[in-house]
């Protein structure tokens, strides 16, 4: 059976600009083809291959007398 660990989790309100600076950094590591993750466990690498699957989506929802954008990227990849 295969064993699922979770690396890095983050879900809170940001300002913008820090949103964007978070995807900058993710973006680095991408075209660096390696991650490089602090854990509670410790400093942890992850190498990228070549070629990467990517998923891209933003929708709009009326709700609750606004609008509310959602924006989703997936990356995964096979090592």
């Amino acid at each position: 059976m295969s064993e699922k660990k979770k690396l890095m989790n983050v879900e809170d309100t940001r300002l913008t600009y820090m949103a964007g600076m978070l995807l900058k950094e993710l973006a680095a590591g991408l075209s660096r083809r390696k991650f490089e993750l602090q854990t509670p466990e410790g400093p942890v690498t992850v190498t990228l291959p070549k070629e990467v699957d990517v998923e891209c989506s933003m929708e709009q929802k009326e709700k609750d007398g606004g609008t509310k954008t959602k924006l989703e990227i997936e990356i995964s990849w096979k090592s």
